[in-house]
């Protein structure tokens, strides 16, 4: 009898070990399981365009949401500060000047290897099933049909969360990368048209915030940046390149501004951002709703920034924070811990690899950017890099933890140099300081080392090197 139950106990511990075993890795795969990514992208939105960053003047939740929830990266900068090359950047992972796009309205040339390494691709390649929703506005390559998505739902305003919203809620087998690429708060860009009482018809107009904002006290409105001046030693490129047929002319604009419009202008800036972040609110409410919080990788970005009124500028293109540095948060709840990071972080060339580390993929050999995996999952990096590069049809920005190197093409002034820790606002050029002269050199260094390691022919014809300094 003892034998009999002693073989009956050893045969139901079998059984414990196996059924433990097979639970054990049917927890482990889903642990290794890669989680649903969803990509939302504003336009023209800046990094403190967020009440979660101490603004006072607006309220985005849904942003803030993320941030509270996630990592907020502080310096982020894109890659170049207009729409078209910002945005190839990201969906590819290269400098888009490499590609012959350096502003908007450059024709772009996609070798066959970068088009089949884009960020469409590389998921629908790693099994995800795929969505794009709202603006592209990148080279025909880059199309959201052309470039590995399954679906391209156009509408880029109060459409668009519904449709992302109808994706991410189908039952499947697999998990999906949806993009939601929202137009605002790029429509500041019209309120210029709507102060010269030229506002077009249609979705753009910003006519009805530009009479609310008229109607208002002074106090009512938000007051003026702190660096509302021009610097005294600006570079000569910021008016050389401001064109007065622009939509925006930031430049007429300088010069027939009064205060009072300045604040209207930023006060319709602040609509535009709650605006889209309402609808971000219903798309992050759906995610919810679904039981999709704890398998879903949240990324939040924008594609430039734009200048609100500080040194009396409007609109983007320009190497001034406002301008270059823009949003970036991350969720991914239960992975992804809680904090603010000020390590240096490029939306354009960062965003591919670590979209491709939380889809199991290796990214493409030879791309710059890094994934911010290690920093968004733990806050023990020892060094992650020493300089950042944003680029367009002017010059160079070398941004670096302390400092903030410029170098345009054009101009008598050609070079700027910022303490950005003790001057964040970029009052004070110190390129012809003579205590900043080493400070300076090592920057046209890594200017140099840039120029080689990512083949930028473009700016060795304008970057100041040792040699011709010594001219």
């Amino acid at each position: 009898m003892n034998s009999r139950r002693s073989k009956l106990f050893c045969l139901v511990r079998f059984i414990c070990l196996v059924v433990g075993c097979a639970v054990s890795l049917a927890s482990s795969a889903a642990d290794e399981q890669p989680p649903n990514i969803l990509l939302i992208i504003t336009d023209q939105q800046h990094a403190d365009m967020m009440s979660c960053t101490g603004n006072k003047f607006l309220n985005t939740p849904a942003m803030d949401s993320l941030a509270r929830d996630g990592i907020r990266f502080a310096n982020a900068y894109v890659a170049n500060p207009v729409c078209v090359p910002s945005r190839i950047s990201m969906a590819t992972g290269v400098m888009a000047g490499r590609l012959g796009v350096l502003n908007n309205g450059d024709k772009a040339s996609v070798p066959l290897e970068v088009d089949n390494s884009s960020l469409g691709k590389m998921v629908k390649r790693a099994g995800y099933d795929t969505f794009y929703g709202g603006k592209v506005h990148m080279c025909s390559e880059l199309e959201p049909l052309n470039a590995g998505y399954d679906e391209y739902f156009k509408d880029q305003r109060e459409a668009l969360p519904g449709a992302c919203i109808d994706f991410i809620e189908r039952k499947r087998d697999r998990p999906f990368f949806a993009v939601a690429s929202f137009i605002n708060p790029h429509d500041i860009c019209f309120a210029y048209r709507a102060y010269k009482g030229k506002s077009q018809k249609g979705k753009q107009s910003v006519e009805h915030l530009y009479q609310q904002a008229s109607a208002m006290s002074p106090e009512q409105l938000p007051p003026l940046p702190d660096n509302f001046r021009i610097p005294d030693l600006e570079p000569d490129a910021i008016d050389l390149y401001s064109k007065a047929n622009a939509v925006t002319p930031a430049g007429t604009m300088r010069k027939v501004y009064d205060q009072r419009q300045w604040q209207i202008y930023r006060w319709i800036y602040c609509r535009l951002t709650e605006q889209v972040d309402r609808h971000i609110g219903r798309i992050l409410d759906a995610i919810k709703r679904n039981g999709l919080d704890q398998n879903t990788l949240i990324i939040f970005t924008s594609d430039h920034g734009d200048m609100d009124a500080c040194h009396r500028l409007a609109s983007k293109g320009r190497f001034y924070e406002q301008s270059v540095r823009v949003p970036l948060l991350m969720r991914y709840k239960g992975r992804i811990t809680h904090r603010v990071d000020t390590n240096l972080v490029s939306s354009g060339l960062d965003l591919l690899p670590t979209v491709c580390d939380y889809a199991g993929l290796e990214a493409p050999k030879g791309l710059l950017g890094k994934s911010l995996r290690p920093l968004a999952e733990s806050d023990h990096v020892d060094h992650w890099r020493d300089y950042i590069v944003t680029e367009n049809h002017t010059g160079r920005m070398i941004r670096t933890v302390d400092f903030k190197y410029c170098v345009y093409r054009d101009g008598g002034l050609r070079e700027s140099l910022v303490d950005m820790r003790n001057d964040p606002g970029e009052m004070d050029n110190l390129a012809t300081a003579p205590r900043h002269a080493s400070t300076l050199r090592q920057h046209r260094r890594f200017l140099e080392q840039w120029i080689q390691a990512s083949d930028d022919k473009d700016a060795e014809t304008f970057a100041i090197t040792a040699q011709r300094d010594s001219k």
